[in-house]
């Protein structure tokens, strides 16, 4: 009872942000389950850097944190973090390991560096470690329908959880970006107030001297930032990514957060599994039927609610005439299977169901058959998930 009158507060601030991420919000406010990672300066702050975008009025909710830190230090970390407080709670499981986070050194800052350095430079490493992106993404998976494979986005939450187990205190004293990004402000704070505090030649001598440092530290982590993207390639465009996608840097400049997948009012929008390569782990794709045979959906034409959601810019906010004008996919017809090429019967259900009139009927051996007209097709997949064709004759494919 004295732990809990002494965290009630935290105990009441980690199960509203669990409500908020599991979208347990009024409908007018759908947007407010997407609030908890637009929180963060990791996320919303250096997500735009990185991306080199204005991404709405919201990634603005981030400078209070950053304002706090530089007056009260990690207050946030140690008083309001929903992520903070489960991984400590989870530490008191194991009494026997407190002193074991001593033999581990400080991480957290010099990730909160690399993050940054690297979001400067265009791709940002190590951006989903951000806490506020795991709670929500763990929470995230819960939504209606579940599937094991959207339940993926969780793994960073478990993760952690289980390593503050095994060391308690060593996710928030330790490893936490966030936490080492207020601590950087926090010294930067120090060191304005230094001249009252000490004489002005040892405060510009402390003051270069960690200048010093914190450039030499940024040069490998910028070095390895472009090396990365440069290896790598652009990943993205292996697989049907949803609206708004920056197919070059989507693999980098996506969180895992879960709100994509969580916006989608179709269930079309699933964490990928490795086919964008170990990099695109856990990155959005679209599932149309071809990938699940129970989804009888498609990416409706005037639906935008996965570009409002995101954070970092991984998909950039657009309207709905942009998404009008804007490929996501090519429709692939397979002639083999096709009721109207193959077996010369009348069919054309995919023109019936097109939403952007790409297919165009021709005749062939006195049948109409259909073709795709890639200028028009959008890859919404409609004609695939109406397709009587078994198995399905038209397929959309990646850009």
């Amino acid at each position: 009872m004295k732990w809990l009158r002494r965290n009630a507060l935290r105990l009441l601030i980690a199960a509203g942000a669990a409500l908020l991420a599991l979208g347990y919000v009024p409908e007018a406010c759908t947007c407010a389950s997407s609030l908890l990672p637009r929180l963060s300066p990791i996320l919303s702050i250096l997500g735009a850097l990185a991306a080199r975008a204005w991404l709405g009025w919201l990634m603005l909710l981030a400078v209070p944190l950053l304002v706090l830190a530089f007056f009260k230090g990690r207050f946030f970390c140690w008083h309001l973090c929903p992520m903070g407080f489960l991984s400590e709670t989870a530490g008191r499981l194991n009494p026997r390991g407190k002193g074991l986070v001593r033999r581990v050194p400080p991480f957290n800052k010099a990730i909160a560096l690399v993050v940054a350095v690297s979001a400067a430079c265009g791709y940002p490493l190590f951006i989903w470690l951000d806490p506020l992106c795991m709670f929500n993404g763990f929470f995230a998976a819960w939504r209606e329908p579940f599937t094991w494979a959207a339940a993926t986005t969780g793994i960073g939450f478990v993760a952690v959880i289980t390593l503050s187990v095994l060391v308690p205190d060593i996710w928030c004293h330790r490893l936490c970006p966030l936490g080492g990004l207020q601590e950087s402000v926090s010294l930067l704070a120090r060191r304005f107030r230094a001249p009252t505090d000490a004489p002005p030649v040892q405060s510009s001598l402390t003051a270069a001297s960690a200048t010093r440092r914190t450039v030499l530290a940024a040069i490998p982590a910028a070095a390895a930032s472009i090396a990365i993207r440069r290896a790598l390639g652009a990943n993205g465009r292996n697989a049907i990514r949803p609206p708004g996608a920056d197919l070059e840097r989507i693999n980098a400049l996506c969180a895992r957060c879960g709100n994509c997948m969580k916006a989608c009012p179709y269930g079309l929008i699933q964490p990928d599994l490795g086919e964008t390569g170990i990099d695109g782990l856990f990155t959005p794709v679209l599932r149309l039927r071809s990938r699940n045979l129970e989804q009888e959906q498609y990416c409706f034409q005037d639906c935008v609610a996965c570009t409002e959601v995101c954070p970092t810019g991984a998909l950039r906010p657009i309207t709905v005439d942009e998404k009008h004008s804007t490929p996501i996919g090519l429709a692939v017809i397979d002639r083999r299977k096709c009721i109207a090429w193959e077996k010369k019967e009348y069919c054309a259900v995919c023109d019936e169901y097109c939403p952007y009139k790409a297919i165009k009927l021709t005749e062939h051996g006195g049948v109409n058959c259909p073709t795709v007209d890639a200028d028009k097709c959008r890859g919404c997949g409609a004609c695939e998930s109406n397709c009587p064709a078994d198995p399905i004759a038209i397929v959309v494919k990646p850009c």
